[in-house]
C-alpha cells in the first residue's frame, strides 16, 4: 500500500474514562512521541522535499507523502520543512514556535514550542533496502530489522507490570492494560526495561543476552543464525550495518558483542486484542517543559 497522508481528526484519551477529539492543525493534549522523520531540502533530490529518517551520520530518503508538507507550513512550520512525529496510532505529531502558530489560544501553554496534530499516515514508507513494515515473526521471535533508532514509541515495563511512557521525571500510564504484550517482553527480557511500538505496529525490544531466560537462549541464537544468514546471503549491507550500530550504542564497551540485541517480539494484533498503547497526561507542567525545545532527546 502507498503512503498516503490525511488531514482527519483522531480520537485522544485524556483520561481512563474521557477522550476527546482533535481535529488537524489543533494542539496535541497527550504526550509528543513516535518515529521521528523530517521533511527537509536537498540538493540532491532537486526543488521537492524529502522525507529523512537520520541517526548521527546516517541519513537514509523516501519520498513523502502527498499533502504533508502544505499540512505543515498551514500549521506554521517555516516553507513546510522540519521534523516530525508518528504515534503507533498513525498520527502525525510536529512543534510549531508559539509566534508562528495561529490557534495558540487553544493550547495550554502560550510561548515556547507546541505540540500540533497534523493528521494520519497510512501505507508504507520506502527507505529502499531498508524494511520498516517486515513480516512478524512466524514463529517465536527474529531479530528486528526495521530502524534501530528513533523508530517507534518508547515505552517502559516498570516492576509492577505496567506499561508506562516516560520522559524526564514524567511517568503517564497507558490507558488501556496490556497484559498480553507485558508476558512476551517478560519471557525474553524478564527485568524492567523499554519496549518501542512502531506505526505500523511492531513491537521490538532491546534484551540483553545475559538477561534471556535459559528456555529462550536457544531461540534467540536461532534468530540470530537466521538473520545473518539471509542477510549476507541477499548482500544486505544496510540491514547489517543498523544493526551493528544498535549493538554498539547499548555496549558499556563499544562492542557489539555486549551490546543489546534489537528482537522483533511481534505486531500489536497478536496481543490484547491489538489494543494500541496511549498515554494519559495527567500532569499540565508537563506541557510547559516539553515546549522549551523542538526538538526532544528520550
Amino acid at each position: 500500500m502507498s503512503l498516503m497522508f490525511e488531514t482527519e481528526s483522531t480520537k485522544v484519551p485524556i483520561s481512563h474514562e474521557q477522550s476527546v477529539t482533535v481535529s488537524p492543525k489543533q494542539p496535541w493534549p497527550s504526550a509528543y512521541r513516535g518515529s521521528k522523520y523530517s521533511l527537509v531540502s536537498d540538493e540532491d533530490f532537486g526543488d521537492d522535499a524529502v522525507l529523512k529518517w537520520e541517526q548521527r551520520d546516517l541519513s537514509i530518503f523516501a519520498e513523502p507523502p502527498r499533502g504533508l508538507r502544505r499540512t505543515m507550513t498551514l500549521a506554521g512550520k517555516s516553507g513546510g520543512y522540519g521534523s516530525f512525529r508518528v504515534t503507533a496510532h498513525g498520527e502525525v505529531l510536529t512543534k510549531v514556535e508559539a509566534d508562528d502558530y495561529s490557534n495558540l489560544d487553544q493550547a495550554p501553554v502560550s510561548e515556547g514550542w507546541i505540540p500540533v496534530y497534523l493528521g494520519k499516515l497510512s501505507g508504507e514508507m520506502d527507505f529502499g533496502s531498508v524494511e520498516i513494515d517486515p513480516d512478524p515473526p512466524r514463529d517465536g521471535v527474529a531479530v528486528w530489522t526495521g530502524f534501530p533508532f528513533n523508530h517507534g514509541e518508547r515505552w517502559s515495563v516498570s516492576h509492577d507490570g505496567k506499561l508506562i511512557w516516560k520522559w524526564r521525571d514524567y511517568r503517564f500510564k497507558s490507558a488501556f492494560d496490556h497484559a498480553e504484550l507485558i508476558a512476551a517482553y517478560g519471557d525474553y527480557r524478564p527485568n524492567p526495561g523499554r519496549l518501542y511500538v512502531t506505526e505500523h505496529g511492531h513491537v521490538w525490544v532491546n534484551v540483553p543476552y545475559d538477561d534471556v531466560m535459559p528456555d529462550k537462549r536457544s531461540e534467540i541464537e536461532n534468530a540470530v543464525a537466521a538473520w545473518k544468514q539471509d542477510a549476507e546471503a541477499r548482500g544486505d549491507a544496510s540491514t547489517l550495518r543498523l544493526v551493528n550500530r544498535r549493538l554498539v550504542a547499548t555496549s558499556s564497551t563499544d562492542d557489539p558483542a555486549d551490546g543489546y540485541l534489537p528482537v522483533h517480539l511481534g505486531h500489536l494484533r497478536e496481543f490484547d486484542g491489538g489494543m494500541v498503547p496511549r498515554p494519559i497526561v495527567d500532569d499540565e507542567e508537563y506541557f510547559l517543559e516539553v515546549g522549551q525545545y523542538e526538538e526532544v532527546w528520550e
